[in-house]
């Protein structure tokens, strides 16, 4: 993104226009689910403790003042290393002049969700390295696969909430959550191969289905909160698969740096009458706990 020039800002010059239509992502979905620390000044490493899972086993009886064998708590380390992710626009002064657009004021926030974006995109990266998994390559997704990924976490001990984030096929597409809310099969006249099948009304799954339909989107479903993210890879090694996942909070850390997630900053050049928009956010992210994630990769072609 770089208005350098009147071509480049095709749309806003020289003219009465309307309100300007930018391309935002629908980003910021991770964020509120994870795990965030921030860096301590000075600090460019946030580090979160894994804490091994103790059981019943542990736990045995003992007899009036004798004692008794220490169980050992162990921890491991996850470290996240903070780093820059940037963004540049250079907007001209010929542009800022000659634009109907209020393009000083729309280049920021553009800056921004495109920075907000790609930390969705880090996260959700994540989802692939849970080493539990349901569903698999080739496979359509089915509701037995997010009872599955529930058991999974319950058996771990996650701690509620539990989350469910998706591709937009894994909601809406043909194979998607959303198709698993109705039936859309056919009725048949009789047994012979020479009958006419007639369709039958759509038929919902109870209110969940209903909600599907009224609204065209699931809230939660078998225990989990739904999301969904545009960030998630639908084509994972170009097989036609979305790396959808579920997880509970301590699953994944993010490390925030010591002075906030992002910042926008201006930097005038004088010499080439422009002023360079320079949007960057500090952060790195961790695979806290495996246990409390399952990767749930399904067929989305």
């Amino acid at each position: 993104m770089a208005l350098t020039n009147t071509s480049t800002a095709a749309g806003g010059l020289g003219r009465t226009i309307g309100d300007a239509v930018i391309a935002f992502n629908h980003s910021n979905v991770m964020y509120p689910l994870v795990t965030v620390k921030q860096a301590a000044r000075g600090s460019n490493h946030v580090q979160f403790s894994d804490w091994t899972k103790l059981t019943s086993g542990n736990v045995t009886a003992a007899t009036q003042a004798t004692a008794t064998t220490a169980v050992a708590i162990t921890t491991a380390a996850r470290t996240a290393t903070i780093s820059e992710h940037v963004i540049e626009s250079q907007v001209s002064d010929l542009v800022m002049m000659g634009s109907g657009d209020d393009v000083e004021g729309q280049a920021g926030p553009a800056l921004g969700n495109a920075v907000a974006a790609k930390l969705d995109d880090d996260l959700v990266e994540l989802g692939k390295t849970f080493s539990q998994t349901e569903c698999g390559a080739g496979s359509s997704l089915a509701l037995s696969h997010i009872f599955g990924s529930m058991r999974q976490l319950r058996a771990a001990g996650a701690p509620m909430p539990y989350n469910l984030v998706l591709s937009p096929k894994q909601v809406w597409g043909g194979k998607g959550i959303i198709s698993l809310l109705h039936n859309t099969a056919l009725d048949t006249a009789g047994s012979s191969t020479t009958d006419t099948a007639t369709a039958r009304p759509v038929g919902m799954m109870g209110a969940k289905g209903e909600e599907a339909f009224q609204t065209g989107f699931v809230g939660s479903i078998a225990g989990f909160n739904v999301y969904w993210s545009d960030q998630t890879d639908e084509d994972v090694s170009s097989g036609g698969d979305a790396a959808g996942f579920a997880f509970s909070k301590g699953a994944i850390g993010l490390g925030v740096g010591a002075e906030g997630l992002f910042r926008v900053r201006t930097q005038r050049e004088e010499s080439e009458r422009m002023t360079k928009y320079v949007c960057t956010g500090f952060w790195g992210q961790v695979e806290v706990k495996d246990a409390y994630g399952v990767y749930i990769l399904s067929d989305v072609s």
